[in-house]
């Protein structure tokens, strides 16, 4: 199998895209591959530059298929975001299966399966190709847990919106913690692509000694020590979930406040969208969760519903089922 992986990131989510596609392609076992990269996506051409990846780098949709045609695929997977049909269809002249991952655009219906990882409430059972579901989250680290039955004196909370956090809700969430007069340990987390300026939140940690900034690549290496997180809705809420950790959203995207996952009966406070969030609501949730132990071991109890270590086994059946059933499709049409 010669694979193609048509694969983008956008500033809110982050490069978790990139990190599933690193666990997913070995697995697939494709005796050829090759990445395809937009231009544009600086951030992610350096992380796999820094990994000694070789990417094929592409200017438009025409430069795509293009080199495309060089590569000559028997199977793509489109983890590039929302897909337009247009695209779509001249995809699907190389004859060959179309995988898509998280995507809401009109080109998903014609692909051969959809994992939508990312999938809103109600679904749209019309659609059999997709698969809504958590199906599509793939670990990518090993879980350490901790025991989350208590408290820690003070409690701690992390700080964790992807990426470079374009709304900077990682600010202004920091800026609403502070008002809350109660002992607090807060960790906030940002990475190198943080677009904004750090030493603005730097000043509210000369305030408190409790208040510490970390800029590092590895949010799970702290979050994991932390009695609630508050991150944004989409790709982080699965990590949060693995480590059964309560959790406060704050959409950085429109399109986050739909997605179903994230949501009370899974075990998250969905406040919506971040940067019209009011600091009382903010800060009720933030006490809510400190002060009842039942309304924090429910949510706790409602992340362990969820099972992710297999998750990689069964999006490579699905996939491998997919290809089967194309080539098999084919010999009827002969």
């Amino acid at each position: 199998m010669k694979l193609a992986y048509l694969l983008n990131t956008f500033s809110h989510r982050g490069l978790y895209p990139a990190d599933r596609a690193k666990l997913l392609l070995p697995a697939l076992k494709a005796s050829d591959s090759q990445f395809f990269i937009p231009s544009s996506n600086t951030s992610l051409i350096q992380y796999f530059e820094k990994l000694n990846i070789q990417t094929c780098i592409y200017r438009n949709n025409a430069h795509l298929l293009e080199k495309l045609k060089q590569f000559n695929p028997t199977c793509i997977i489109h983890d590039s975001g929302n897909s337009e049909k247009d695209l779509i269809r001249r995809l699907k002249d190389f004859n060959c299966p179309l995988v898509h991952f998280d995507d809401h655009g009109d080109g998903g219906i014609l692909a051969d399966i959809v994992f939508q990882t990312l999938y809103e409430n109600p679904k749209d059972l019309t659609k059999e190709h997709y698969v809504y579901a958590p199906t599509g989250y793939i670990p990518v680290h090993k879980i350490i847990y901790k025991n989350n039955n208590t408290l820690q004196d003070p409690p701690h909370i992390v700080v964790a919106f992807p990426h470079e956090d374009p709304e900077n809700l990682t600010y202004r969430t920091l800026r609403h913690l502070v008002q809350l007069h109660i002992p607090l340990q807060i960790s906030v987390l940002v990475d190198e692509h943080y677009k904004h300026d750090i030493n603005e939140l730097k000043r509210f940690a000369l305030t408190r000694k409790s208040i510490r900034i970390i800029s590092t690549n590895e949010p799970e290496s702290f979050i994991y020590t932390s009695d609630m997180v508050i991150t944004s809705g989409s790709y982080t809420p699965f990590l949060v979930a693995q480590l059964n950790i309560p959790c406060i959203i704050l959409c950085a995207h429109e399109e986050e406040v739909n997605y179903a996952f994230p949501q009370e009966g899974h075990g998250f406070a969905n406040l919506g969208l971040g940067r019209k969030i009011k600091q009382s609501y903010l800060q009720n949730a933030v006490m809510e969760i400190i002060l009842h132990d039942n309304r924090r071991n429910a949510y706790i109890q409602k992340q362990k519903q969820f099972q992710f270590s297999t998750n990689l086994e069964e999006v490579v059946k699905l996939i491998e089922q997919t290809i089967a059933n194309k080539k098999a499709e084919e010999e009827i049409a002969r």
